[in-house]
């Protein structure tokens, strides 16, 4: 089997995993990480059998599969500079730290596609790649309201964005794939807690045909819990992201009249980072694997603008 030759960009907490779904690949060979920090990138180079190095310039001609792990605040530069080198680019989620950033960034890789178009730009929002959102999008379940729930304890990191792009921007995503249709209007409120960020933000998002989401997000809360639960014709489904479960009700008829049907779903449970990766890498080979464009990522961020000056505005009528 013909390997890609991988490098990750940022091993941090979740590049390091990167570079160890990479390491398992029968599809990549991992040829570096690349972080500034010597002796957590040493670490975790000794731990895959692969070199640190400092600066991707070092291996910029040994690789032709960019994986960018990296703080948001570098995802516009290193963004702008793997297209320049040629190479096949999974970006971590979200695509830029914001829609101005986005955009560049879009038109550079639509620029580079005109030289190279079977070059792969994709943007990582696992969760498209959880098996419970495969089980719902496999019942081709359509969507009348939707509420997202995504709360947990404070990270202490990605404190140089806000809670829409830190982990709301999953479900922005999300829902937008599931809905498939223009947004109309966009409602939210968010206070900054322990950062000078909006740590906790609640939207309301409305699209064309009258669907609705309510999606919470919050880094404060006491516990972790990330649900989604999709309401639509004489039906309803609660899924749970972590425990990777799927409970379906429906309204059937029965000998005795009408009923609801209560079913946990069986769900061949998988790491949606691993699946997504593995996912890439096919589409890289030209294997047909599924990924999240980075025009699809791009969208997702217009819809987080859009939150983001929804809570901006909310905070200036209350402090007003």
């Amino acid at each position: 089997m013909t390997q890609l030759k991988v490098a990750i960009v940022g091993v941090g907490h979740l590049g390091q995993h990167h570079a160890r779904i990479a390491f398992e690949s029968p599809q990549a060979d991992l040829i570096a990480v690349v972080d500034p920090d010597e002796k957590n990138g040493s670490l975790i180079a000794a731990k895959y059998n692969t070199q640190w190095v400092p600066d991707w310039s070092l291996i910029a001609n040994q690789v032709n599969v960019l994986q960018i792990a990296a703080p948001t605040i570098h995802h516009h530069r290193l963004g702008i500079e793997a297209i320049k080198m040629g190479k096949h680019i999974l970006m971590e989620k979200p695509l830029a730290s914001n829609l101005e950033e986005s955009q560049l960034l879009l038109a550079a890789h639509e620029q580079s596609l005109t030289l190279s178009p079977s070059l792969v730009r994709a943007v990582g929002h696992l969760e498209r790649f959880n098996p419970a959102v495969g089980a719902l999008r496999d019942r081709k379940f359509t969507p009348r309201f939707l509420e997202t729930v995504r709360v947990s304890p404070f990270p202490m990191r990605s404190t140089e964005v806000d809670v829409v792009l830190d982990v709301m921007i999953h479900d922005l995503d999300l829902i937008q794939a599931l809905v498939g249709r223009p947004i109309r209007d966009v409602e939210a409120f968010g206070v900054p807690v322990l950062t000078k960020q909006a740590d906790l933000v609640n939207a309301r998002i409305k699209f064309e045909g009258g669907t609705v989401a309510i999606l919470t997000a919050s880094r404060v809360a006491q516990k972790k819990e990330r649900t989604l639960r999709v309401f639509g014709h004489q039906s309803y489904a609660k899924l749970n992201f972590a425990d990777q479960t799927m409970e379906l009700h429906t309204l059937i008829e029965g000998t005795n009249g009408f009923q609801i049907k209560n079913e946990n779903i069986s769900i061949k449970e998988g790491e949606p980072l691993k699946i997504e990766i593995e996912q890439f890498y096919q589409a890289c080979l030209g294997l047909g694997g599924e990924y999240v464009s980075w025009t699809e990522g791009h969208e997702a961020l217009k819809v987080a603008d859009l939150v983001q000056k929804a809570v901006k505005k909310s905070l200036s009528e209350i402090e007003g």
